[in-house]
């Protein structure tokens, strides 16, 4: 990171990436916050570094309370919850058969419950879109209800598909906004005790972004990439499920509470591929 300084000096990136580093240096730890305040004050309103700062100064806090408490006490340990190996492999050869093959992956650089990659999947000629998919989320077994047990729906991963002129390095909300999602999604099991599957909303308490005006994601089903792409076998039995996910408007959203997933899916043009269009017509009020 010193090496690119002078590039870096007005970057809030070079500075959370430094202080990122000096975290996992020994004695550095004034450092490392001080890099991410910098970052913090740096980045404009929306960039997604100032809630990676975020989560890294809340690490460094967990930590300092707990050298202070103990003098003593190991440093906190993030000890997220991942796949092993035989599942990694499955649920990648998955992805890449029925999803499409990808080389650039979203690596997620702090962890402390699950380790969540997103996975980036060119357009191409037969399939002219972005598809960005989870990998990770998996691994956490959801709280599934009881008498839904038997059915195989405690592990999933999600996905997004995207217009081809959509500007995925772009970290502006207007941009952004659908990873930011698939990152709350893979994450929301975890810190509510709860689960996700077909059907179920995720309100977001206002507009996704300020290009839009949806209000809420649904979970879906991946229809458009075929029957078997929705379920990835595991050695145990358990599967994989992959649950496509579209924006709503909120008298969308309110159909969909008041009827069904299904019903609602009924009112979309039979044409409807899925792939998220922030200017698409409200099928409720349509």
């Amino acid at each position: 990171m010193e090496i690119i300084r002078d590039q870096g000096e007005s970057d809030p990136v070079w500075y959370y990436r430094r202080g990122y580093s000096m975290w996992y240096l020994d004695g550095r730890e004034e450092e490392s916050e001080t890099a991410l305040l910098k970052a913090k004050e740096l980045a404009k309103e929306g960039e997604p570094v100032a809630e990676w700062c975020d989560e890294l100064l809340e690490m460094i806090e967990d930590w300092r309370n707990n050298d202070e408490s103990e003098e003593d006490s190991e440093e906190v340990d993030y000890n997220p919850e991942v796949y092993t190996k035989e599942e990694m492999d499955l649920v990648e050869a998955h992805i890449a058969a029925h999803f499409g093959k990808y080389d650039n992956v979203y690596h997620e650089l702090v962890s402390p419950d699950i380790h969540v990659d997103i996975c980036v999947i060119e357009p191409t000629p037969e399939r002219n879109y972005y598809t960005l998919v989870t990998i990770g989320m998996g691994a956490h077994r959801m709280n599934v209800p009881e008498e839904l047990r038997d059915n195989k729906l405690n592990r999933a991963e999600v996905l997004f598909t995207l217009p081809p002129d959509w500007d995925i390095n772009n970290e502006d909300e207007k941009w952004y906004w659908p990873l930011r999602w698939l990152k709350i999604l893979a994450r929301l099991p975890v810190e509510q005790d709860t689960w996700l599957a077909y059907g179920h909303t995720v309100p977001s308490g206002g507009p996704l972004a300020e290009n839009n005006e949806f209000c809420c994601v649904m979970m879906t089903m991946p229809y458009h990439f075929g029957q078997e792409s929705a379920a990835c076998q595991m050695p145990d039995g358990d599967e994989i499920n992959f649950y496509q996910v579209i924006p709503l408007y909120e008298s969308e959203m309110n159909f969909k509470i008041a009827n069904s997933a299904e019903k609602l899916e009924n009112l979309f043009p039979d044409d409807f591929d899925m792939v998220v269009d922030v200017n698409r017509a409200n099928v409720v009020e349509n």
